[in-house]
């Protein structure tokens, strides 16, 4: 690629800039916090669909009120879906803050599936289908599987399973599990090469192929292969977090999302 072509991509790659809106619970309920939630909203060219990412780690990003960007590679590599210079451009793209750290210092996640934890989900989703009015899908991404657990379920207990109108599963805890009936798109994405213990390939393939088993709608599984480690905690950098592997990530998500999303 010509240098002067390869600088055009990245300027219109890097002059995108993002605006954080609040998001304030739909609903109240014992021990919830009253707090908005701070989400990051990347918009699209003429988007077909919204990408939700519910984080991994924590769930809590540190968002600031006036903040245009968020440098962490793996948002980076998000944002390439917003991009028709680098991707179909067709989606838009949330980073939804925690207010909180979600089980913080805790062995396992519970806090994803708190109340407080379930209704700032459902409010981010209903505050942006109602702002762009375009389906909206969720991702989850290693503790983030756990939320898109509890989600299900408090979504089909609470008749509200339209909310959803797919899901990418990604890199997700072993302990994460998703039951009949699914009727929306899902997309269960893993390196090959990921060193965290909590979220293994294998663990993942053996959840896509149970949802194989009763799924109505198009439904891969796609194991990523590039990037590189990291020396730092392996469930927190490297493999897991796709470092090094943007393109290719994002290339697998666009062309699964962009094949399943009705005009």
């Amino acid at each position: 690629m010509k240098w002067w072509i390869s600088l055009g991509l990245w300027l219109s790659f890097a002059t995108q800039a993002a605006e954080v809106f609040p998001v304030e619970p739909i609903e109240k309920c014992f021990l919830c916090s009253t707090e908005p939630s701070l989400t990051l909203y990347w918009q699209g060219k003429n988007a077909k669909a919204l990408l939700l990412l519910i984080p991994g780690g924590e769930g809590h990003v540190g968002l600031r009120p006036q903040q245009t960007d968020h440098r962490s590679h793996q948002f980076q590599t998000l944002k390439r879906l917003t991009d028709p210079a680098l991707t179909s451009g067709q989606f838009d793209v949330v980073l939804l803050d925690s207010p909180a750290p979600l089980s913080p210092n805790q062995r396992y996640p519970a806090a994803r599936g708190s109340s407080d934890h379930m209704i700032r989900i459902e409010s981010a989703v209903r505050f942006y289908k109602a702002k762009t009015g375009l389906p909206v899908w969720l991702m989850g991404h290693s503790n983030g599987g756990i939320s898109l657990t509890e989600f299900l379920k408090y979504a089909r207990k609470n008749q509200r399973m339209d909310l959803i109108s797919g899901m990418v599963v990604s890199a997700v805890r072993n302990e994460s599990y998703f039951e009949a009936p699914i009727d929306f798109p899902m997309l269960f994405m893993h390196h090959q090469q990921d060193g965290c213990a909590n979220t293994t390939h294998a663990a993942s393939m053996q959840n896509f192929e149970k949802v194989k088993a009763f799924s109505t709608a198009p439904l891969a599984f796609v194991t990523i292969e590039g990037g590189q480690a990291e020396p730092r905690d392996p469930c927190r950098s490297g493999f897991h977090m796709y470092f090094g592997a943007g393109e290719e990530v994002a290339k697998q998500l666009d062309a699964f999302m962009a094949g399943t999303v009705k005009p």
